[in-house]
């Protein structure tokens, strides 16, 4: 009986919770354009309560085999993301995913919060009929709730659902309004809505689009400090529509759109512009009928299989390629290596269930750290190649559903790596396999690939660049906090007994950006040696560096002559008020500046 009255108890306490907060407004649209149900939803949120809110929780419902592959929640005031978790909320229906959103401050009570939500939902479409012949078209049935799934009471809701063609073959309309028009099906406006409100939303529809799942995606990066960083990618594709029936025909494949169906024959990856060395195998061998081709940007390949994938067929292949460690591999300010990295499948539009990638660093490498853009498991591992003593230290990313692009991101790893460990390799070569050693050198420098041609060397000259371009944003970036300590000494002046230390101060300033004047003046000079056009709109960013530096020392040394003077307070904030809004107009050029110059490395 107690724990009766406990259960009881804790629901009234999540109940009241949840009313404290009212959706006013929640406008939802369901893009069902590809092979993932993307979500948005426009909601403002009121609290009704009488004491502040710091988190709101959303819901999503899914059918048996979805999965939640993103979930994001955007301030569309500010455009900060809020901190999203996974949680479990009382009373929520059986295949029910919610999140509880952190807000960026507590919503006091009476007050709105305008939030923006996105999902992405895989698995969602499902196959109706689960099989189709060559010729038919591929049908897939979307199931959701009619109204926002929600704890919480909704006082006006609208859903728009989006198809790939205006071919509907039904859809659910026993809750009025709703209307079609072409591609769009609109529902609501609806009033009233109650936390938890059940009512199936169902539409049957035709989606010709490819369902590209990748089972398994493996990406190994090796990192070798003498040569280039090497990068295998292994994949299992499955073509996850509705499955094959009755037999295949390649001359309706070949010369009917209709023989196509839901099939596809060929993939594209993209890859960074200096990618070279690549290759392409499955188990049979090497397939030489794909095409590449560059950019400044990047490196197309357009991928053919072997042959067409059809509903429920399924291929394995490997893609590999190498890049030069210039772009890739740096120092950071402690002594450490950091390798950036691309971090999902560079295939367009696919999804992954289940994707590892491995990061083997040279032997000899420690106290490894990723910087990862959304949450992965992370695990160790030890790899052994050729010449190895103790083996290469390797960094295992795990992550499942993974889309595309959502999570099309960089990632990056520091680790620590002495320079005697360098020569581990190279010492062992030479005290007993010298001339094999000599031979391996001489191979190296050959050049087996095509000749490199100019948009090779352009987009080679960039990411060279764009490093030289980053160590400046970085001086520029500890000049404004000197700036910071410099406008803080400034306030500190009240009166006579504050000036000495206010000196001391700006002498310390004016040292600390002589000093990084000085570590700019060589990356100056190689970014003019590459670029004269970058290198003025550099040298004219430091230009309006110095002059709000100058700007500063006068604001100070003004303060100085006022408070000596013996002035109030009030009667120094008057007199420097033009000066501090000459200053704080310097501040917001500069800002502009540097992010139109160096926005783009």
């Amino acid at each position: 009986m107690r724990r009766f009255f406990a259960i009881v108890a804790l629901l009234a306490l999540a109940g009241s919770a949840f009313a404290e907060i009212k959706l006013q407004q929640v406008d939802r649209k369901i893009n069902l354009n590809s092979q993932f149900a993307r979500i948005s939803e426009a909601v403002k949120a009121k609290n009704v309560g009488d004491k502040p809110v710091s988190e709101v929780v959303f819901c999503q419902l899914l059918n048996a085999d979805a999965v939640v592959s993103l979930y994001k929640v955007v301030n569309a005031d500010s455009k900060a993301e809020l901190t999203v978790t996974p949680t479990i909320v009382e009373g929520a229906p059986a295949g029910a995913a919610c999140f509880s959103a952190k807000l960026a401050s507590p919503l006091a009570a009476g007050d709105t919060a305008s939030l923006t939500v996105s999902a992405v939902l895989a698995k969602a479409q499902v196959p109706h009929p689960k099989e189709i012949s060559q010729v038919d078209s591929q049908l897939m049935r979307y199931k959701d709730n009619l109204y926002v799934l929600s704890p919480y009471a909704v006082s006006a809701q609208t859903t728009e659902v989006t198809t790939p063609t205006s071919t509907v073959k039904s859809y659910t309309d026993s809750e009025k309004p709703v209307s079609k028009s072409d591609n769009k099906i609109k529902y609501g406006k609806y009033d009233l809505i109650k936390p938890w409100t059940l009512q199936e939303l169902s539409v049957h529809f035709e989606n010709n689009k490819p369902f590209k799942h990748i089972l398994t995606y493996v990406k190994e990066i090796e990192v070798s400090h003498w040569g280039n960083i090497y990068v295998e990618e292994r994949y299992e594709i499955k073509n996850a529509g509705a499955a094959h029936s009755g037999s295949f025909s390649r001359l309706k494949y070949a010369h009917s759109y209709n023989g196509k169906a839901n099939s596809f024959r060929d993939l594209r990856a993209v890859l960074p512009p200096s990618a070279r060395s690549l290759y392409y195998v499955d188990l049979i061998g090497n397939i030489s009928s794909s095409n590449t081709r560059k950019t400044v940007q990047s490196t197309i390949v357009d991928i053919d299989l072997r042959y067409p994938l059809m509903g429920g067929w399924k291929v394995d292949f490997m893609l590999g390629y190498s890049v030069p460690l210039t772009g890739f591999l740096s120092h950071t300010k402690g002594g450490r290596r950091k390798l950036t990295m691309d971090l999902a499948s560079p295939l367009e539009d696919v999804f992954v269930e289940d994707m590892v990638v491995r990061v083997v660093l040279p032997e000899g490498s420690t106290n490894l750290k990723a910087v990862l853009p959304y949450d992965m498991d992370q695990s160790t591992d030890v790899k052994f190649t050729y010449l190895d003593t103790t083996g290469r230290p390797v960094l295992v990313l795990h992550r499942a559903n993974v889309a595309s692009p959502e999570h099309s991101a960089k990632f990056s790893v520091e680790y620590s790596f002495g320079a005697v460990s360098i020569l581990r390799e190279p010492l062992l070569l030479i005290s007993v396999f010298f001339c094999l050693f000599a031979a391996v050198i001489a191979y190296n420098r050959l050049e087996f690939t095509i000749t490199r041609d100019d948009k090779w060397a352009a987009a080679r000259d960039k990411e060279v660049l764009a490093t030289y371009m980053e160590q400046i944003a970085a001086a520029l970036e500890d000049e404004a906090s000197l700036m910071a300590g410099f406008e803080a000494a400034t306030r500190a002046v009240r009166d006579a007994e504050d000036v000495d230390a206010a000196q001391r101060k700006r002498a310390a300033v004016e040292k600390g950006c002589r000093d990084l004047e000085d570590k700019v003046k060589p990356l100056l000079a190689a970014v003019e040696s590459r670029s004269a056009r970058v290198a003025g709109q550099v040298r004219e960013v430091l230009e309006r560096a110095k002059a709000l530096q100058a700007r500063h020392a006068k604001q100070l040394s003004d303060r100085i002559d006022l408070v000596k003077k013996g002035s109030t307070m009030g009667e120094v904030s008057r007199k420097l008020a033009p000066g501090q809004d000459a200053l704080d107009a310097a501040r917001r050029d500069l800002k502009n500046a540097i992010e139109t110059v160096f926005g783009a490395y």
